[in-house]
C-alpha cells in the first residue's frame, strides 16, 4: 500500500468513524451522552473519573477511596486499569490539561461529553486495522473497507460502547490475532501472533479468553482449509503456536497476573439454572440487539460459484458456524466462563461475516448472471418472508424504523450489487452505498434501540448533577465535613449508586464492581451478614446502621436525605443541615490503629451471634485459631425463646409462612423496654418458595430492604439475614403475598455498653498513610500482642516490624493485622498487587526470549 493509499484509507476511517457517531454528537450539543443511564453512570463514569485522578497522583496500585479500600490494579483491570485505550486517554487528557485545552477533568460531565470522541476514536483505529488485515487476504482495498465498515459499524459496537465501553476495546485485538495466525501459517512470522496474544492479555483478562476461543476455532478450521500449497503443515503450525502462545502470556504475565488473580479471589455464586442448548430468543436479521447479519451475505452464500475460493468458503464455515452459535445459550455460558448465558461474542460473527462479505464482493464479477440471480431472488423471498412472519408474530418489534429500514436496505443491496456489477465504476457505487446504507443504520439503531428504547436519554448533564446522582446540595455538605481525622470515612450513596465515593471524591464505605475482594463480600454476606437495603452481587454498602461497625470502620460522618426516614446510628449527631440533606457525626469513633492482647478464636465464634462477634471484635481481635488467647464470653442472649409469634395476614406454621393478603408476615411481642435497651439485632432466614417470585420488598418495622427473585442471575444466595432495628414493643415483619419460608428467629438487645467502654479507653496512635504504604509508630509498653487496622485484607500486602519482614494477619474476619514486637514497633505496611515482582520478571524474560527467537530465526531463516 502506498503512502496516498495509506493516508486516505486514515481519513476514510475516521470520516466513517465521526458520520457512525453522528446522533450521539448530535445529542452532545443537547445535553445528553453517549453512556448507559445504569452501568455506564454508576461504573463507566465514575471508574474512568477516578483512575484518571489516581494515575495523575501516579497511584497505580492501590487506593482507600475505592470501597473500603482495595488493589485497583488487579480489581479494576476487568474495567480500565489495563486498557491501552483509557491510557491512550489518560495521556490526551492530561496533556490537554497540562496545556489548558482540557478543562475540569475532575468532573463526571467532563467523562460523559468524552465518551463519543473516545468511542468515534476507537472506531476508526478498529476500521483502520481491519482494513489492513481483510488486504492480507488478497482483497482489494476498496472491498477490505466495506468489510471493515460492516465489522467496526456492526450493531454489538455502538450496544457496547455505549453501555459498557470497554466491552468495545475487545474489537481491537481480533483483527491482530487473526492476522498473527495468518502470519504463521503463509510466513513462518509468529511476531504477530505474540504481540496480539500480549496485548489481548494485558487489555482485559476476559475478553482474551473469548477470542482465544475464537481464535482456536479460527486456527483449527485453517488446518483443513488451506488457501494455498505453500502454507505450512498442521504439525508445522502446531510448533509455531505453541512458543508463540507461551511468549505471548509471558509479556502480559504483568498485568494478566495480578488481574487474573483478582478475578479469581472475587465471589459470585454459581449460575445454578438449566442452560439449554438451542433457543430462538431474536431474529438476527430484524429485530437482535446483537448481530444483525447483512442480506449481502446470503446473496453471496447463496452463489455456489463463490465456494471455489478458499477464503470464501472458510468465512462462510465460520460465519455459519457462529450464527448457529448465536441460538446457542450452552455456546453463551461457554463464552462467559462457563457462567450465565450471555451473547457479547457476537462480534467474532460480525468479523467472520464482513470476512465473507469483502471477499465475495471482491470476486463478484465471476458468478453467472443466472446463478447471481438465482440467489438474489432466493435472499429476497428470505427477507421478505422472515419479515412477513414477524409482523403476524410480533408486530411492535417489526415496525420499528429500524427494522423497516434493515428490510430496505438488504433489498436494494441486492439490487445495487445487481445492476452495476461489471461496469469500471461499480466498486466505488457499491462502496458508497453500503457506507450510506451502514452509516443509517448505526445511526437510526442508536436513536432507536439504544437512546430511546436502551433509555441513554436519562444521561443528560442535568442528570449527572440532579439529587439521583450528584446534585451541588450533596457535596457542599460533604466539602464542609472538616475531617480532623484524616483517615475516617463518609456514609453517603446516591440513589442506591454504591460508587457515589469515586463521582463526589470522599472516602466512602460502597462498591460497585464485578471484581471485588472476596473476603469483604464473605464479610457482609455471612461473617457479619450486614444487610445492604438491597440484595445484589457485586456491591457491598454501608454496615447496616450499626454503630459498633460505624466505629470499628472510622465511619465519622453520615449524610441523609431530609424526606428518607434513614435510621441513625447510636452516637451520631446532627452537625449541619440544608432544605435537602442533613450530616451527622460520630461522637464514638475508634481509632484508626488499635492494639490489644485479648485474641478470640474466629472458628470459636462461628456458633455466637453477629453481635456477640461486633463485641469481640471491639473488646479484642478476632483471628486464626493458633493465635487466639482469650476464650470469648458473652454478655447477650437470645431473646425469643419464650417470646409470642403471632401471623399477621396470613400463617405462620413449622417455619412457613403463608401470606394471604397484599401484604403480611408476623408479629413478635417483646414487651416493655428498658432505657438501657437501645437496639435491637433480628436474625432470621428468609426464602421465598415461589421459583417464579419477582424481586420483593422486606421491611421490619423502620428496616427497609429488597430481595432478589430465585431467577435473578444477580441473586446472592444468601439468605440468612441480620437487621439492626430501634427497640420497640413489638417486632413486626413484612412481605408480599406469597410462601416463605420463615426459620431460624434469633433476637439480641444491644446497649452499647461495651462500645463505650472501648471509647473511653481507646489509646490513638499516629499512623501515616499514602495509598500504598500506611506507617505506625508504637511503643508497646503493655505488652500487647496484636495490632489491627480497619484495612480490607488481600493478598499483595506486606509488613515489616522494625525493619524486619512479618506475616500479616487475617484479622476481624477480613481486616489487617500484624503481632507486636516487645518495646519498640516500627511497623510498616506495603501493597504491590498480587505476584507483580514475579509476573513483571516473567514479562521481562518473555520479552528477552520473544527477541531472542526473533534474532535467531533471522539468523538460521527458519
Amino acid at each position: 500500500m502506498n503512502r496516498r493509499t495509506l493516508l486516505g484509507l486514515i481519513g476514510a476511517s475516521l470520516l466513517f468513524a465521526v458520520l457512525a457517531h453522528a446522533f450521539f454528537f448530535y445529542q452532545l450539543n443537547n445535553g445528553q451522552f453517549m453512556v448507559g443511564p445504569n452501568d455506564g453512570t454508576a461504573q463507566m463514569l465514575p471508574f474512568k473519573q477516578f483512575l484518571y485522578q489516581q494515575f495523575s497522583e501516579g497511584s497505580f496500585f492501590y487506593s482507600h477511596q475505592f470501597g473500603l479500600g482495595g488493589g485497583i490494579f488487579s480489581q479494576l483491570a476487568y474495567y480500565f486499569s489495563t486498557s491501552s485505550i483509557f491510557f491512550l486517554t489518560f495521556i490526551i487528557v492530561y496533556l490537554g490539561e497540562w496545556f489548558g485545552i482540557f478543562l475540569h477533568t475532575d468532573e463526571i460531565i467532563f467523562w460523559g461529553q468524552a465518551a463519543v470522541f473516545v468511542n468515534t476514536a476507537r472506531l476508526a483505529i478498529v476500521v483502520f486495522i481491519t482494513t489492513l488485515v481483510f488486504r492480507y487476504f488478497k482483497i482489494p482495498t476498496i472491498y477490505a473497507f466495506i468489510g471493515a465498515i460492516l465489522y467496526g459499524g456492526s450493531v454489538m459496537y455502538f450496544r457496547h460502547a455505549s453501555f459498557w465501553e470497554f466491552f468495545a476495546d475487545a474489537y481491537l485485538w481480533l483483527p491482530l490475532l487473526v492476522l498473527g495466525v495468518e502470519k504463521i501459517i503463509r510466513e513462518k512470522k509468529p511476531g504477530w501472533f505474540i504481540a496480539a496474544i500480549a496485548l489481548s492479555i494485558i487489555n482485559n483478562f476476559y475478553f482474551a479468553y473469548m477470542n482465544f476461543l475464537f481464535i482456536g476455532i479460527y486456527a483449527l478450521i485453517r488446518f483443513f482449509i488451506r488457501f494455498s500449497k505453500q502454507e505450512l503443515t498442521i504439525k508445522k503450525q502446531i510448533s509455531y503456536y505453541i512458543p508463540a502462545v507461551l511468549l505471548g502470556f509471558f509479556i502480559g504475565a504483568f498485568a494478566f497476573v495480578p488481574s487474573v488473580y483478582g478475578y479469581l479471589n472475587n465471589f459470585r455464586p454459581s449460575f445454578s439454572d438449566p442452560i439449554p442448548w438451542f433457543d430462538l430468543h431474536d431474529d438476527f436479521l430484524f429485530t437482535s440487539r446483537v448481530l444483525i447479519v447483512p442480506a449481502l451475505f446470503f446473496l453471496l452464500a447463496f452463489s455456489k460459484k463463490l465456494y471455489q475460493f478458499k477464503p470464501f468458503l472458510f468465512f462462510s464455515i465460520v460465519s455459519g458456524l457462529f450464527l448457529i452459535f448465536h441460538y446457542s445459550p450452552m455456546i453463551g455460558s461457554i463464552f462467559n466462563g462457563f457462567s450465565a448465558p450471555q451473547y457479547r461474542f457476537q462480534y467474532m460473527a460480525s468479523f467472520a461475516l464482513a470476512g465473507a462479505i469483502s471477499f465475495g464482493l471482491s470476486k463478484l464479477h465471476t458468478i453467472p448472471k443466472r446463478n447471481l440471480l438465482w440467489s438474489a431472488l432466493v435472499t429476497s423471498i428470505l427477507l421478505i418472508g422472515s419479515y412477513s412472519i414477524g409482523i403476524w408474530s410480533n408486530p411492535s418489534a417489526y415496525m420499528t424504523g429500524t427494522a423497516i429500514f434493515l428490510l430496505v436496505l438488504g433489498l436494494l443491496s441486492i439490487v445495487v450489487v445487481l445492476v452495476p456489477r461489471r461496469m469500471s465504476w461499480s466498486p466505488f457505487l457499491v462502496l458508497a452505498t453500503l457506507v450510506v446504507f451502514q452509516l443509517g443504520l448505526a445511526n437510526l439503531y442508536q436513536k432507536e434501540r439504544l437512546f430511546e428504547d436502551g433509555n441513554l436519554h436519562q444521561t443528560s448533564t442535568d442528570f449527572l448533577q440532579s439529587h439521583q446522582y450528584d446534585h451541588p446540595e450533596q457535596r457542599d455538605l460533604l466539602e464542609e465535613v472538616n475531617l480532623e481525622e484524616p483517615l475516617s470515612r463518609i456514609e453517603w450513596v446516591a440513589d442506591f449508586r454504591n460508587n457515589t465515593p469515586l463521582v463526589q471524591n470522599f472516602p466512602g464505605v460502597s462498591a460497585y464492581s464485578s471484581v471485588l475482594n472476596q473476603q469483604l463480600l464473605f464479610f457482609y454476606y455471612h461473617d457479619l451478614q450486614i444487610d445492604m437495603n438491597r440484595e445484589s452481587v457485586s456491591r457491598y454498602s454501608g454496615f447496616g446502621d450499626r454503630a459498633n461497625l460505624h466505629s470499628l470502620f472510622r465511619v465519622s460522618h453520615k449524610l441523609v436525605q431530609n424526606e428518607e426516614t434513614d435510621p441513625i446510628p447510636y452516637g451520631f449527631t446532627e452537625v449541619d443541615s440544608n432544605d435537602a440533606y442533613t450530616l451527622y457525626e460520630n461522637q464514638n469513633l475508634l481509632s484508626y490503629a488499635r492494639t490489644t492482647n485479648s485474641i478470640y478464636s474466629q472458628e470459636e465464634l462461628e456458633t455466637f451471634s453477629v453481635l456477640e462477634r461486633e463485641h469481640a471484635m471491639l473488646q479484642g481481635a478476632v483471628a486464626r485459631d493458633s493465635l487466639h488467647n482469650t476464650t470469648f464470653e458473652s454478655t447477650v442472649t437470645n431473646r425469643l425463646e419464650n417470646l409470642p409469634i403471632e401471623a399477621v395476614g396470613g400463617t405462620y406454621e413449622n417455619g412457613i409462612l403463608t401470606v394471604e393478603e397484599e401484604f403480611g408476615g408476623i408479629d413478635i411481642f417483646v414487651g416493655e423496654r428498658t432505657e438501657t435497651e437501645v437496639d435491637d439485632y433480628f436474625s432470621f432466614y428468609l426464602l421465598n418458595n415461589s421459583a417464579t417470585a419477582r424481586l420483593f420488598p422486606l421491611t421490619v418495622n423502620e428496616f427497609e430492604t429488597n430481595r432478589k427473585s430465585l431467577q435473578s442471575i444477580y441473586r446472592t444466595d444468601v439468605n440468612q439475614i441480620t437487621v439492626r432495628i430501634a427497640s420497640d414493643e413489638i417486632i413486626s415483619l413484612r412481605v408480599p403475598e406469597g410462601s416463605y419460608t420463615l426459620d431460624h428467629l434469633e433476637l439480641y438487645t444491644e446497649s452499647y455498653a461495651t462500645l463505650d467502654r472501648e471509647v473511653t479507653l481507646d489509646e490513638p496512635i499516629p499512623v501515616e498513610r499514602t495509598n500504598n504504604n500506611v506507617s505506625i509508630s508504637y511503643n508497646n509498653t503493655s505488652e500487647q500482642k496484636l495490632l489491627t487496622i480497619p484495612v480490607p485484607y488481600e493478598r499483595g500486602w506486606e509488613v515489616t516490624v522494625n525493619g524486619q519482614n512479618a506475616d500479616i494477619e487475617r484479622v476481624n474476619y477480613s481486616f489487617l493485622g500484624v503481632q507486636l514486637a516487645e518495646g519498640k514497633n516500627e511497623i510498616t505496611f506495603t501493597y504491590f498487587p498480587p505476584f507483580f515482582k514475579q509476573s513483571l520478571s516473567l514479562s521481562i524474560v518473555g520479552l528477552l526470549l520473544a527477541t531472542g527467537w526473533y534474532f535467531a530465526r533471522r539468523r538460521f531463516n527458519t
